[in-house]
């Protein structure tokens, strides 16, 4: 990419939601080049980058802007209201710019002292197979879901490391690999987010040395986080798995927003078929746009809320964990739900490819099935604390 050692300036909150209102308006002209493409235009990625915006978390010491992440959870919901999966690799690739500054410092000095705008993609599952050796592993495996792949030069994949001693929790390591260490296997055809080009990557063989592993059960159960030698800001020090899913939420409140802004402006033009009467004139359709902003303001309302709470909180607790996990995957269970019931108030012509609504639709639903977003798993989680009931064991990561 162009201009990759150009040091970014430094920019405010207020800046960087005016640049991602910007790139929104071309980002929206690209919704369907996207899906078709089956991944991000190279131009909205090289603008992202130009923009700064993918260095919003990452640290200072390497160019970063060191915001909090307020700043990505409301730039996402900006791009993601101009198309689903823009927002959602963009929130992703900035959420790996804030965990790379959890790794130990030469880790993060492999990938950013070659190029500060470094993009990265991931793959959570531990499926990896590692053969261990004094100074590092070998790493195989295939992991599906990896956005953004097409466009990053390092990837995040995860491989499950058995307790050492009985008694204690097994790990989930994340190791982090250049791109001439992994291959794209392009079987990204799927339902929706098509334009998040979340292909599986293959790894045979590949070496990791150890300062490259970090364990997420010791970085968000046991605060242990290498990157914070050198990496002080608070922010930092949070459990990753905990933040997360803020992000993710954040992409498909933002894609239900745009949903509702499509589906209100398209209604001020539409005629009933046999009535001739105007669609705004229905009160069926005032009630439901009436439902429908409510629940996404309180959607964004408890958002931010925890956002908050991660602002003034410098260790979480698990009680707050699970709160904060029912919180996100709250979020996007409403985002979800609403723009299943935009689109079912749609009428049929939103069943055509043309149009974006389904696109909003389908996105919506895919997103909200990630793993992280599951609303039951937090649920459940949270009844327990409130309950009493002690939480589950095999649950490493609270």
């Amino acid at each position: 990419m162009s201009n990759v050692h150009r040091v970014v300036e430094q920019i405010s909150y207020v800046e960087a939601i005016k640049r991602a209102k910007s790139l929104a308006t071309i980002i929206r002209e690209r919704g369907k080049q996207a899906e078709e493409l089956r991944q991000q235009p190279k131009e909205t990625i090289q603008e992202i980058v130009d923009s700064g915006l993918i260095r919003l978390l990452q640290p200072k010491k390497w160019g970063g802007h060191e915001l909090f992440f307020d700043s990505l959870v409301d730039t996402t919901i900006e791009i993601a209201k101009a198309d689903p999966s823009s927002g959602w690799c963009f929130t992703l690739l900035g959420l790996h710019s804030f965990m790379l500054a959890g790794w130990p410092e030469k880790a993060q000095e492999d990938v950013w002292s070659k190029n500060p705008n470094a993009l990265i993609t991931s793959a959570f599952a531990p499926i990896g197979k590692m053969d261990h050796l004094e100074d590092g592993v070998r790493l195989s495996g295939s992991w599906s879901f990896s956005s953004g792949v097409d466009h990053s030069e390092w990837a995040m994949v995860g491989a499950f490391q058995p307790p050492e001693k009985a008694g204690m929790p097994p790990k989930h390591l994340m190791l982090l690999v250049p791109r001439e260490d992994y291959q794209i296997i392009d079987d990204w055809h799927v339902a929706g987010i098509e334009g998040s080009g979340s292909k599986t990557i293959t790894i045979v063989d590949a070496f990791v040395p150890n300062y490259r592993i970090v364990d997420l059960v010791g970085w968000s159960k046991f605060n242990d986080i290498p990157g914070t030698i050198v990496n002080k800001a608070p922010m930092y020090k949070l459990p990753v798995m905990t933040v997360i899913g803020h992000f993710l939420a954040s992409a498909v409140l933002g894609a239900a927003l745009g949903a509702y802004d499509l589906w209100k402006e398209t209604s001020k033009k539409k005629v009933a078929i046999y009535t001739q009467n105007q669609v705004t004139q229905f009160t069926h359709q005032q009630i439901r746009l009436s439902e429908c902003s409510v629940e996404l303001d309180a959607a964004d309302a408890i958002l931010h809320q925890s956002i908050e709470q991660l602002r003034t909180t410098e260790h979480l607790t698990a009680e707050k964990k699970v709160l904060l996990a029912r919180n996100f995957a709250y979020v996007a269970k409403v985002g979800s739900k609403v723009t299943g019931r935009l689109f079912e108030n749609s009428g049929a012509s939103s069943i055509y490819s043309h149009n974006p609504m389904q696109r909003f639709w389908r996105d919506t639903q895919i997103m909200s099935m990630h793993a992280a977003l599951n609303f039951d798993m937090a649920g459940e989680n949270f009844g327990r604390v409130e309950l009493g009931v002690p939480l589950d064991p095999k649950n490493i990561l609270i």
